[in-house]
């Protein structure tokens, strides 16, 4: 059964996910539309991107995703089908699907007839190439390929010496859990067995838990999640508000005894 996820900053108090998701049914009723969320802050791209590039690869492959974030910006950004990692992505090219994959994709603009363009694109354009991609219609019969690719966008990027790894706070969670851009791969390469710091804002800890229950209700925790990204939370409480951290936030590790 063909797939459409649809991932927005619409929220739910107006018809705008309403609207679009009629419009898909209109074109194909068979079709199954999956919501990822519609709770992206307004216009921030890189919490879509963290959000969409968290769960795009557990779909099969083949799957359309829908991404209606920022897609009317000032700078007049074109509409794209993206295909990458063997999945197939609609939206603007406002440097989304560039933080989502480092992967080489292949990018079409979009034709449509421009006299008829609204303030609703995601409804009027996205929508019908979305069911087309999903119905089994060629990402080239979509529009234009782009031979100079994506607009690109550069994720924050972890610093990292013999001693320490240095990073951000990429995401914070529905309950204030602050989500960093250290993974696991990268601790255990530099760690060697050796004690170590978390740092974070004026707190720090010297152990990395695996589950949430090891530690009491309102004591800070350090966790490796689902991810494997290194999670700073309070347990039963939210992080961000009782630690002062927010987005980008730097968060390091320091290792002891250095070498």
């Amino acid at each position: 059964m063909a797939i459409i996820t649809f991932t927005s900053d619409f929220g739910f108090r107006d018809h705008y996910v309403a609207a679009v998701k009629a419009k898909i049914f209109q074109f194909n009723p068979s079709i199954k539309v999956v919501d990822i969320s519609h709770e992206i802050d307004h216009f921030n791209i890189a919490h879509g991107a963290f959000v969409l590039g968290s769960v795009f690869r557990d779909f099969p492959k083949g799957t359309v995703h829908l991404v209606a974030i920022n897609t009317q910006s000032k700078n007049k950004d074109r509409l794209v089908a993206v295909k990458m990692e063997e999945h197939f992505f609609v939206g603007a090219d406002n440097g989304i699907f560039s933080l989502i994959s480092e992967k080489m994709p292949i990018v079409v603009e979009l034709i449509y007839d421009k006299t008829n363009i609204t303030s609703f694109p995601e409804r009027n354009i996205l929508a019908n190439t979305a069911v087309a991609l999903a119905s089994g219609a060629s990402l080239y019969d979509q529009g234009k390929q782009l031979q100079e690719g994506l607009n690109k966008k550069l994720n924050r990027q972890t610093r990292v010496t013999k001693n320490k790894i240095e990073g951000h706070v990429a995401h914070k969670d529905i309950y204030g859990n602050l989500i960093t851009n250290i993974d696991l791969d990268t601790f255990l390469s530099v760690r060697q067995d050796r004690k170590f710091y978390v740092n974070f804002g004026r707190e720090s800890v010297e152990r990395i838990y695996d589950t949430y229950s090891k530690v009491d209700e309102g004591d800070c925790i350090a966790i490796f999640n689902s991810m494997n990204l290194l999670e700073i939370a309070i347990v039963n409480g939210n992080g961000s508000e009782l630690l002062g951290l927010d987005y980008d936030s730097p968060i390091s590790i320091e290792f002891y005894p250095e070498v």
